[in-house]
Formats: structure tokens, sequence, C-alpha cells
């Protein structure tokens, strides 16, 4: 017989609140059921387990309590753990196959589960349910996402293509439950993110760095991050630093924390297991190929915080306690775990910390409000700034936790200084300020991702595992002057839901390492000329590689032609550009990459004295000389020649004088200082080299070109006092016969120490390592050493002592008003270098210098006009289809104009006039006049009205039922006075009537009417 599943879901109707909501208690619920009358809409369902074809297996889908074992031990028995596991449920007119398999990646080998009461860690374990689970719907993996524990029923995200939904068990449901019965299977809630866009907990203000909202919608409703610090040189969790774009796994230990509020919600009983259900929906976010990176959010620790900790205070005041948080968490922190072994004390390092709360934090001040996360931009490498504060609003929380580790890893908000999220380009993603429509949280943009490769690119790395690196296709080269640059570089992410590539991003290879042909234009020289047709400031200029010092390297700096003044016009040159010109040395990313004398980027070979790329110094000699003779003043005098061929030509005054150094040509053609004209110290391009003149005002002057010279040249001094002395030294070149490898041996020496890597809070001075002869000490290519021998480099620390204190500055946050005149606000701290990567904020008194401003006016241009509509009219008619009208003026923003409408735009302009209805109007009905005057003034008479049957408008009718109109004449009586008449004379008949002899003929006497009319005849009768 065919087992049918049966999956029973109810549409329930929920009564929202309305104006009494307020957003300060949004989502303060203290039980699911009160969680869920939150929701706009929820169903309700029951899952079933099934095969992978979609037969009916049980009703029971939570996890056997047989598949627990210790984290620690070796990797899991098939037998114990179902790795694939298949589920039926039905929700919002959909049926949904789940296709899952079991996910141990994001819990670290060495995971402890820690009690802590007051006093510190009372009770821990090591034991992990086999519980979690990733993986998508069935005949939909490149489309759908699912993460799902099953610990005590299903627990997680399921995310299409059109919506993502949440799903929980139903708690406190019973056998004699009047909805469900347990042996039909286990009620679960299952709900859309959408469903937690209510209206009263959404408005329009978003997050930004270090900023706050108003709102009460998660992160996605809202988050908020804090100000971002320059990145650490080093760490003590250091390995090296990447020198090329390379895709590598990297593996963050995430330490997870939970105060007591939410032991107090959740139960001793069941937090563990909800914790890592959500943890497990972070992990499968950062695991999505849209992020560029393969990134493993791994729980290394779980604390559970059962009491108040002395030095750890959790409030509503979120910034308070995000820094008493970081503060506590590094204190906590092992230094004694690479992340590979067990640590002596048992304590698993952790590279970065999640605090979850019930706490409705806020940020800068101490009561509930709109903030769900708060965290550090660019924080990851720094152990007092990797964390961060999260609110936990159910299983919405995985969205705000990835959304604040983000920030951690130096992510900004979408739309917010880059376009992602903005008209006409990709609608925003995880890291959104704030949800709409058309946010998808399952994904990461395209600036999310470039966000985090280049921080990762610039931060250490801590690697849970090592992870060999494999190369990326497809590989596409870019022709550059001199170079070319091979760019492997993945356009979009794995098709069908895989893993995103390891291994270098981009890879770079010299080529056409030829000289390039006399008259050539200078690259660097062309990227200045490209802007000579783009304003600067207003005007046009002709710009020129500016070659002074003081500058980047690789930065574009550029000279206008002309003028006395250079501006950086790019960041960054384009990629094979030369670094300067006396150097092979050229420009990738924006960082000068060392290119050997053969023209090979990172290679090893060197010139040797004689300018020959892997030479042994032999063929050329070493001259050198003192020139001291004591000559008459007045005028210039020959102090040495130097032969065509030279390099490495320096010649230097021993003392400082009124005395100038000179060069000529054979034929008495001066290149410097010639003529009794003294030039200016810069680069003299002379003889197919560079000379560089330099006079210090303090220093004698010198003169130095690397060579070689093209023709034969002549040093010369131009005399104004005596002559000190001028040392000069150059290399000939020579013609020997064999190598000389024979004549002179070889050693390695240490170099003297290189200056210190920085001037304050600690450096780092080494002592290169390189091959020299032994006759004349001078650098040859390290294979003419005996390798075997090499010592180590030296290396040490300087300059220990703390920077003075100088001022953070923050970058500016989103202007409050778009025109108009707003504010904008930025952080402003005193800080000072204490360590290569330790910082400490100190009062603003401690900075000597004026404190920048913090607040100023922003968007001071005025507002163009806008459409404003005046109330609406009433609706006319009174029933029945209508309109209501309007007034639309074109106004100023403050409302005191009045514009014309061709000054406002006419697509945005309001109606004036909509269709309306009051209800059906009334039919047609009898109306009555009032009743006229009785017609006898004594006894009987009869009285007159008008009926008429009008509409509700007052038109006349002929719809009105006979049978309920009103009579139009009724009888009536009027009183007769019974006083006789007293004077005779006045009783006489009215001469208009003339109908008296028929009164008295009919005996209408009695009445009256006709015997006041008829007096005379009536008289008697």
């Amino acid at each position: 017989m065919e087992i049918l599943w049966k999956t029973l879901t109810w549409i329930l109707s929920l009564i929202m609140a309305s104006s009494e909501f307020h957003s300060d208690h949004r989502l303060s619920y203290s039980s699911q059921e009160e969680f869920l009358t939150y929701l706009e809409h929820y169903q309700l369902t029951i899952p079933i387990r099934v095969d992978q074809n979609g037969a009916f297996l049980s009703f029971t889908v939570k996890n056997d309590k047989h598949s627990r074992r210790r984290r620690s031990m070796d990797p899991i028995d098939p037998q114990q753990a179902v790795s694939k596991l298949f589920f039926k449920l039905s929700a919002y007119g959909k049926h949904f196959h789940l296709n899952l398999t079991l996910n141990t990646d994001f819990v670290s080998k060495h995971f402890t589960v820690e009690y802590w009461g007051k006093d510190g860690p009372h009770w821990k374990h090591d034991f992990l349910d086999n519980c979690h689970y990733t993986g998508y719907l069935q005949d939909q993996r490149s489309t759908t996402k699912v993460a799902l524990s099953n610990c005590v029923g299903l627990h997680g995200v399921i995310a299409t293509e059109d919506e993502e939904y949440f799903i929980e068990p139903l708690k406190n449901t019973t056998e004699d439950s009047k909805h469900f019965s347990y042996e039909n299977g286990h009620p679960h809630v299952i709900y859309k993110k959408s469903a937690l866009q209510q209206r009263h907990l959404y408005d329009h203000s978003h997050c930004g760095v270090s900023d706050f909202t108003r709102s009460g919608k998660p992160w996605w409703l809202n988050d908020t991050s804090t100000f971002p610090f320059s990145l650490p040189i080093n760490n003590t969790h250091i390995q090296h630093r990447q020198k090329r774009s390379v895709s590598i796994e990297r593996f963050v230990e995430t330490l997870v924390v939970a105060d007591k509020m939410m032991v107090g919600y959740h139960g001793r009983k069941d937090i563990e297991h909800y914790i890592l259900s959500v943890m497990n929906i972070v992990a499968k976010l950062y695991r999505d190929s849209s992020l560029g990176n393969v990134v493993n959010i791994i729980v290394a620790r779980l604390i559970v915080l059962t009491e108040d900790q002395p030095n750890l205070e959790i409030n509503h005041h979120a910034d308070k306690s995000l820094d008493s948080f970081c503060k506590w968490q590094k204190s906590i922190l092992s230094h004694q775990s690479d992340g590979n072994t067990i640590p002596e004390n048992g304590i698993a390092h952790h590279d970065n910390a999640v605090l979850i709360t019930r706490y409705d934090i806020c940020t800068y001040k101490n009561k509930p409000c709109g903030t769900l996360g708060l965290a550090s931009v660019a924080g990851m490498c720094e152990p007092e700034r990797s964390c961060s504060i999260n609110e936990d609003i159910g299983l919405g929380s995985a969205f705000t936790i990835a959304h604040e580790i983000g920030h951690n890893f130096g992510m900004n908000h979408d739309g917010i200084g880059n376009s992602c999220g903005t008209k006409g380009h990709e609608a925003a993603k995880l890291m959104a300020a704030h949800i709409t429509a058309n946010t998808n949280p399952f994904s990461w943009s395209a600036c999310s991702r470039d966000y985090i490769t280049s921080f990762l690119e610039k931060c250490v790395e801590s690697s849970g595992a090592s992870a060999k690196a494999t190369a990326v296709s497809p590989t596409v080269f870019q022709q550059l002057r001199g170079h070319c640059v091979k760019l492997g570089i993945l356009k979009k992410g794995p098709s069908g839901g895989g893993k995103y590539c390891l291994g270098e991003r981009k890879r770079y290879r010299s080529c056409n390492t030829d000289p390039c042909p006399l008259g050539s234009r200078d690259f660097r020289e062309k990227q200045c000329a490209d802007f000579d047709n783009m304003p600067f400031r207003g005007k046009y200029y002709n710009w020129k590689p500016y070659t002074g010092g003081g500058v980047k390297p690789c930065a574009l700096n550029c000279l206008a032609e002309g003028y006395n003044f250079y501006t950086e016009r790019a960041p960054a040159v384009i990629d094979g550009t030369q670094c300067n010109v006396d150097s092979l040395d050229i420009c990738i990313n924006g960082e000068c990459k060392h290119v050997g004398c053969d023209n090979i980027l990172g290679s090893d070979a060197r010139e040797d004295r004689c300018r020959v790329c892997g030479g042994d110094g032999s063929t050329c000699d070493a001259i050198e000389g003192f020139f001291n003779d004591s000559l008459p003043r007045g005028g210039y005098m020959e102090v040495v020649q130097i032969p065509r061929g030279s390099v490495h030509i320096e010649v230097r005054e021993v003392a400082m004088s009124k005395n100038y150094i000179a060069l000529k040509s054979e034929g008495d053609d001066y290149y410097i200082n010639g003529a009794w004209t003294i030039d200016w110290p810069r680069k003299f391009d002379v003889a197919g080299t560079a000379f560089h003149y330099k006079r210090p005002t303090d220093e004698p002057e010198s003169l130095e070109a690397l060579g070689p010279t093209s023709e034969n040249l002549i040093i010369m001094v131009l005399l104004q006092e005596q002559n000190l002395g001028i040392r000069y030294k150059f290399n000939v070149p020579i013609t020997r016969t064999g190598s000389g490898d024979n004549e002179v041996g070889f050693t390695w020496n240490h170099q003297p120490w290189s200056e210190c890597s920085a001037t304050c809070a600690g450096g780092v001075q080494r002592q290169e390592v390189v091959c020299k002869r032994l006759d004349d000490n001078s650098i040859v290519q390290n294979n003419y050493c005996d390798p075997d021998s090499k010592p180590p480099e030296n290396q040490r620390t300087c300059n220990t002592e703390p920077c003075p204190p100088e001022w953070f500055i923050g970058d500016w946050l989103e202007c409050s008003k778009t025109c108009d005149g707003g504010m904008r606000t930025r952080a402003v701290l005193c800080i000072r270098k204490i360590g290569p990567s330790e910082e400490e904020t100190l009062d603003y008194n401690g900075c000597l210098t004026h404190r920048p401003v913090e607040k100023e006016s922003c968007n001071n241009q005025s507002c163009p006009p806008q459409w404003v509509a005046l109330d609406w009219s009433e609706c006319t008619p009174k029933c029945g289809p209508g309109f209501k009208h309007r007034i639309v003026l074109c106004k100023s923003s403050d409302l005191s104009k009045t514009f014309s409408a061709a000054q406002c735009p006419e697509e945005g302009k309001p109606p004036v006039r909509i269709r309306c209805s009051l209800g059906r109007c009334p039919p047609p009905r009898w109306v009555t006049g009032d009743w006229g005057q009785c017609s006898a003034q004594c006894g009987l008479g009869q009285q007159m009205r008008t009926v008429q049957c009008l509409t509700y408008t007052g038109q006349a009718s002929s719809d009105c039922p006979e049978t309920i109109r009103p009579p139009a004449m009724q009888q009536c009586e009027s009183k007769c006075d019974s006083n006789p008449i007293s004077n005779t004379e006045e009783c006489k008949d009215v001469n208009k009537v003339a109908y008296c002899p028929l009164v008295l003929k009919f005996k209408f006497c009695s009445r009256a009417y006709f015997r006041q009319m008829c007096c005379k005849t009536c008289q008697g009768h």
C-alpha cells in the first residue's frame, strides 16, 4: 500500500496592533507565542522525512541523540550520524523537498561550551550534536539555499529565488492540542522574511558608520558600525603578508557569547541548539560564492553567561556594551593556541567574538530603540576590535550577525560610499543599511566582495588548516609599456552553488622586456597627458609627470606645465608603470614591486658594480680620487675626466663651501652650472643617463649618476673660495680575458641596518645579507657565494617609544538633508599609538593641536521647487460615484513662494481629481408641504397641501409608490363665535357673494362661514 505523505497547513489571520504599538518595544517579546503576534503573517506546517525520491519515511524529523559525540574525537562514524537527509513540507501554496548534507565544518575540533557564573566558568563540556545541515531544494541546486538544524525539530532558513522562509518548531504544543496530534507529526511555524517588515517597524532612516537609526527593523532592520582605525602592521597571530591578490581559504575562529537574558528566554535546554542553528546559517552565508572569497566561520567556543560578569557591562546602551564586551573578550582570549593545536590551558583561540543579547539595544543612549547590531569596521585583525553585539530576534539574527561580521571585515553598507543598491546598479544585498522588497540578504553585493577582498589582502591571515593554492582561470593578458600583466580573474561565482576557487586572483609576469625604441613616449607621461582634456578646478592644464620627492611612487602625481604646483591625478598608476626613472621596479595595484635586472618581475637577479646583470664585477675597474689642489679663485677648474661607459659615478664635496660642482662635455658644452650660472638642484638627463645634482642647505653638494655614460665627460669646479676638497669615484669598463672569477673571492656580508620602519611605537630594522667581492666589497649576484654558508638576515626592533598624540578623524557621515542645509558629523578622537597594532584613546586635551570640527552644515543649496497638494474637497455628489478635487501648487521647499507649474516636474505632479463614492444614493420619496388654512371660519371646512415625488437632489420623479402617497387634502373645523350681532346695520351680505339665496335654500345658514358671508339673508333663520 502506497504511503501518502500529508502536510497540514493553516493560514492564521493575525489581528495586528495598530497605532497603539510602539516601536520601542517592537521586538521585546518574551515567548514564541508573543513573537508570532508581531509577524504580519505566518503558517503552520508539519514536515516529514522522506527519501531522495520524496517517498514517505517518518513523521520524526528531529535528530537522533545517538549521533552526539565529543567534538575533539575522530571524524564521525557514518553509522552514528546521518550525513544526508531529505524532508518535505508545504507552505504558502508551495511544496519544498529539502536535500541536506551534514555540516560539521562550522564548529572547531577544539569546540567547547562553557557556562559562566559571577565567579567565571563553573561547568563546561565538549559534546556536540550532529544535527546541523546545509543544502538546497531538490532539483533546484543552483537557485536555492538551505541551512537547517534538526536538533529539536527543523530550525533554519530556506532561500528560494523569490523569498526567504524561516522555519522553527512550534513550542508549547501537547498531545491534546486542539490543532495537532503528535502521531501525525510535530507542527512547525514557517514565515517569510517579508513578514518582519511591519509598517510600524519600518521607516526611511538608515544606519551608517557610527550613525544610528530610530527604526525598529532588523539590520536589514537596523545596525550601526563604529569608526575604522588604521590597519595593523602586525599581530600576534601573524604569519606573513600577502604580496599578491590571492584567493586563499580563510578560517575565522569565532567566540559566541550569550548573555543571561538569552538563557532566560531560550532556557538551558535549548540555548546551545538555538545558537548553533543560527551560526550554521551564518556559516552558510559566508560560504556563498557571491562573497568572492572562501571564508569559513568556525565556532571555536560558546560561552553561556548565567549571571552578570564583574568586568562585563551589558545593557540597552549598545556603544558602551560593545566597548565593554570587546575588552572583556580580549581579556579571555587564549594566546596559547595557533588554531591548529590544542592549547595547554584547554581554551581555544578566537579571531572574532560575537555577543548575542536579548536586550533591546540602542546607540548613544541606555534605553530601547531600533538598533539591532553594532560592530567596528575593519576590526577583524585587531583583537580588541574584532567583535560585535547583536540583538536576538530569532532566526533572523543570523543575518544581523553575518552583517556585523561583514563590518569587521571592512565592509561598508551597500549604497554608502559605493554604487551598490543605488539607482541603475545592482540591488542592495546582505550589507544593505535597511531591508526593502528588493533586498536579497542571502547573497553579497559586488561592493561587499571588493571590500572584503581588499581587506583580506592587507590584513593578516589566520588559517585553521592549510590550504593549497590552485590556479584560477580563465586567463587574459593586458599589454602595457615595458611589461605584460597576466590577469587571472573570475568574473562570476561558481555555478551550481559550488565552492569558490582558491588560488591567485591575478598572476603577473613580465613580457616585452626589450628596451623601448628611442623617442618612445614615457608611459607615466602619457597617463598625465590623458588629463589634459579634463578640467581641474575649472581650468585646463597640460600635465607632466612630477619627479620630485615627498610623494608615493605609484601614485600618479602630475605637474601643471608652466605653473608651480602639482597634484595627485590618480591614486595609482596603471599596472606596469616604472616606480621611478632610475629603477626597474614597477607598480602593481598601487604598490612598488621589485623587478630584477633581467627585467623579470620578482627576480633576484642583480647588477654588479659594473652594471652587468648577474655579473661578478670583473668587467670594470673602480676609479677613486681626492681633488684638493690649491687653485686661484674666480674660475672653472678641471677635477677629473669620466670616460664613456662609466657607471656608478659619485662626486661629492668633503665640506660645505661656496664652490660649485659643474659638468661639461669634451667640447666645452656645459650641462650643469655653466657660464657662471648656477642651476637649481634637480635631475639632469645627460649623456644617456640621469645625473642627480643635490645641494642641501646643511650638507655639502654632490653629483651622482648610475650610468653608463654615452660620451666622455669632465667634472669641473667653479671656485669662489679656497678648495676644501672633492672626492670622486666611478667604475670604468675594461676588457679582460676570462671571467675574472679566479682572481677574486666572494663572501656573504651583512648590509648596514636599514632605516626603522616606523618613527615611533615600535618599528623594525633589518640587515640584508648580500654577496660581495673580497677585493673591493662591491655587491654581486648571490650565486657567486656559497649558499650553504649564507647567514640569516638580522632583525631588531627600534623606535619603541609611544607616538605623540594625534587626532583621529573619521569620514563624514551622510548629510541629514540633500538640500536646504543639513548637518553631517564625523568621529574625532585623540589617540596615541603605543605599539605596532595598538592604540589608546586619550582625553581631548591630550592632543595639543586644535581639535577638528565634528559637525558642519552641508548641502546648503536650495531645494528645487516641489509640488504641494492642498486638502481634498468633499466628494461631489453626496452619494453614488463622484469626484474629489484639490489644488496642487508648485512651491519652494520652505513653502514661502509659489511658482508657475512649469517650474516643477510634470511627471511628479500629484493628481488634482480622484474618483470617490459616499455609498448608494437613496430612492425617490414623497415630500409633503405644510397644511393650508381651514376653508371654514366657523364649523367644518377643508385643508390643502402639496404632495410631490422627489429624488435626493430635489428633482421631480414618477418613481414613488402610489400606495404610500400621502393625502393632499383633509377635513378641518373652525370654532364658531356664539355671540349675537348687536349692530344690525353691520349685518349685510357681502357684495361679491352671489350665492346667498342658495345658502338659504339649502339651509347652510347654520354654518359659520356662509352665515357670515350672507348675514342679511340668513338673519332670522
